[in-house]
């Protein structure tokens, strides 16, 4: 019987600047994996292999390294911290058992640690918190412990103590009788047994006490808190052991079909497109053929790979539990569920990219070039929607922040070696339908060819998305060109009459017929673009914008210029709070109106003001603001031409 491997996929997660990376490279130096700690400011970090990551001393992906410790196999992913990147976090804790969350003896709560912590418990992810840089100026280990009890969970256990807190020479400690005491009545709240023993005042074993701590750990009912500074080492040894001890094992089902999901797209110059994936069930070897689920077709695996200090080691087979990268597989996508699909968890959205700029190559001989390597970034990174417009010579992307356009520019210089610019960025609209009306479109001629189709559109809920159905037979439109359509209505509505994605809209297909010899496959297509963009021009269309949920806390002198700015922004909030000098405002405010405001928040609060944001949907633009576009391409309101182009007898690069 094969030996059962103890393996944990754990994601460090932070805020930017709390220390996670630091956190990382000493792991990795305390395991033997390296023989000196990589460091961030010097640009020496293993976990931070691009560049531009070593030059600007930030991470921008996720970064995948396995290591052992004690008889655990950890494969560790170090995400990003700052918020424009929050989608490689997005993608990781999918693949995650168990989570680090790293937090500042200085700073506490940070703007994104809030949003992660949200993450996690919605994921029922298992996490233990490092509060980070005990060694600082200022830190204060017990006011953000308090503050993690109020915003986070009030099932926060200390493990260890503190030693000259604020000084170089902090370290970690025994904790104190207070905090013994705190850790034993949280735990045994969590075990009759212990209870028991605990109301009667008999002393608990600690062997006993830290069976039930990683039972409750496992279980997401007590979260425990180290505490260290990563940069002296200090703690990073003890947030090990807790990583073994307190963590589950990953479940290592061999026996079972394969199952697996992709959650990172890599382009290797030796090895091309590489894709890391997370079995939960079955094993991979070299030259095995899996079938994609998601994309309805077999892949065949090449080559099998670890990243180890992020170099690429083969391994020949991948195993349930473990993370690993395929090669050979070369039109697979992040998402993708690689055999069955019902051990694979679902996905979170942490973020969506609500910000479209446009790139222009420097050299307009590059604009090839510029449009394949964005093309190659967006394969990595699906959340920048990458459109080529190629009859307006246009390239579009979306993105969170301007951050990210800094960071895009240096990696298209660096790795791909072409000088681009962005365009500031624009906020990104939809459209929805005014009221109810009807499209309908006749497409016979010139033959062979016969679709004809008539829908009706009406307004959908808010946040409903595109609602389809059919009300027409199949003896009117055959069952396979009924599919064609239902396959293709979302692409139809990527543009709307004011240049918008289309949404919340409900569409019924109530008439229409095809030919037994004249209708073709894509015929169907063809007229319900055009259909559908008549349906909206008759019923005309709503601009919505993004509103933004947000949460700020500061000093009670500038809540009234806070709550004046709201107004002012269109943004609406709830009664204030206020306790000890300091208020806590939550409400909304639309994404136009508010996209600087972090900066004049913290000059208004002399860096006093936290702000906390998340997306909270689309509401309806007000009459006379937001912003329309032209349709970029050709329109489907554009008959006579939109059917040469559909027909092949133009193409957008020769019109």
């Amino acid at each position: 019987m094969q030996e059962k491997r103890r393996i944990r996929n754990l994601g460090i997660l932070a805020h930017v600047d709390a220390g996670k990376t630091t956190v990382t490279e000493q792991m990795l130096y305390l395991s033997g994996s390296t023989r000196a700690v990589g460091n961030v400011d010097k640009g020496t970090s293993l976990s931070d292999a691009l560049d531009v990551e070593k030059k600007r001393g930030i991470s921008v992906r996720a970064s995948s390294l396995s290591f052992p410790w004690q008889d655990v196999q950890i494969n560790l992913i170090d995400t990003p911290g700052h918020v424009d990147f929050s989608a490689e976090v997005e993608r990781s804790l999918r693949v995650l058992d168990c989570a680090v969350l790293v937090l500042s003896a200085v700073e506490g709560i940070q703007a994104q640690s809030e949003p992660i912590w949200d993450a996690l418990r919605a994921m029922g992810i298992p996490v233990v918190l490092f509060i980070n840089k005990i060694d600082r100026k200022g830190a204060d280990v017990a006011g953000v412990f308090a503050e993690m009890q109020r915003a986070f969970s009030p099932s926060m256990v200390f493990i260890n103590g503190v030693k000259n807190e604020g000084f170089d020479e902090a370290t970690i400690a025994e904790l104190s009788a207070v905090e013994s005491d705190a850790l034993h009545e949280k735990v045994a709240e969590q075990d009759d047994a212990l209870l028991e023993c605990y109301l009667e005042g008999e002393a608990l074993e600690s062997a006993a006490i830290d069976v039930a701590l990683a039972r409750a750990t496992r279980e997401c009912k007590v979260f425990p808190v180290l505490c260290g500074a990563a940069k002296n080492r200090a703690g990073i040894e003890a947030l090990l052991d807790a990583i073994v001890r307190y963590f589950p094992d990953a479940e290592t089902r061999i026996d079972k079909p394969v199952s697996g999901v992709v959650f990172r797209i890599d382009h290797d110059e030796r090895f091309g497109r590489i894709a890391g994936v997370r079995l939960y069930a079955g094993r991979l070897q070299t030259r095995d053929t899996v079938h994609n689920h998601t994309a309805d077709r077999e892949e065949k695996v090449a080559q099998i790979k670890r990243s180890a200090t992020n170099k690429y080691e083969d391994v020949g087979e991948l195993a349930a539990g473990d993370i690993g990268f395929l090669c050979g597989l070369p039109d697979v996508q992040i998402g993708d569920i690689l055999g069955d699909p019902e051990p694979v968890p679902g996905d979170y959205a942490l973020s969506e990219p609500l910000l479209s700029v446009q790139v222009r190559p420097l050299n307009e001989a590059d604009h090839t070039a510029l449009a394949k390597a964005l093309q190659q970034l967006a394969s990595e990174d699906p959340h920048l929607n990458f459109k080529w417009y190629s009859e307006e010579r246009e390239l579009h992307i979306k993105i969170m922040g301007a951050i990210q356009t800094e960071i895009l520019t240096a990696i298209l210089a660096t790795r791909f070696g072409i000088q681009a610019e962005f365009s500031d960025p624009i906020v990104v609209y939809r459209e929805t339908p005014a009221g109810a009306g009807y499209g309908a479109d006749s497409y016979t001629m010139p033959k062979p060819c016969w679709a004809i189709v008539k829908y009706l559109l009406e307004p959908g809920a808010r946040g409903s998305g595109i609602e389809y159905h059919s009300e027409v037979n199949v003896d009117k439109i055959k069952l396979k060109f009924q599919n064609e359509i239902a396959a293709w209505i979302a692409d139809a509505l990527k543009q709307g009459i004011k240049g918008w994605e289309v949404t919340d809209l409900k569409i019924t297909l109530v008439d229409g017929s095809d030919h037994v010899v004249h209708s073709r496959p894509g015929n169907f297509k063809l007229a319900t673009n055009i259909a559908l963009m008549q349906g909206l021009t008759a019923t005309d269309t709503i601009l919505l914008e993004p509103f933004i949920a947000y949460r700020i806390t500061g000093p009670e002198a500038i809540v009234g210029k806070v709550t004046s700015d709201i107004i002012e922004m269109r943004g609406t909030f709830e009664p204030a709070e206020m306790s000890e000098g300091q208020f806590v405002l939550q409400g909304r405010f639309p994404l136009a109106t508010s996209m600087d405001y972090a900066i004049r928040l913290s000059g208004l609060a002399g860096g006093k003001a936290k702000m906390t944001l998340g997306f909270d949907g689309y509401e309806e633009c007000p009459p006379g603001l937001g912003v329309e576009r032209e349709y970029k391409g050709i329109s489907p309101l554009d008959r006579s031409k939109y059917i040469l182009l559909m027909r092949g007898a133009i193409t957008l690069a020769t019109t």
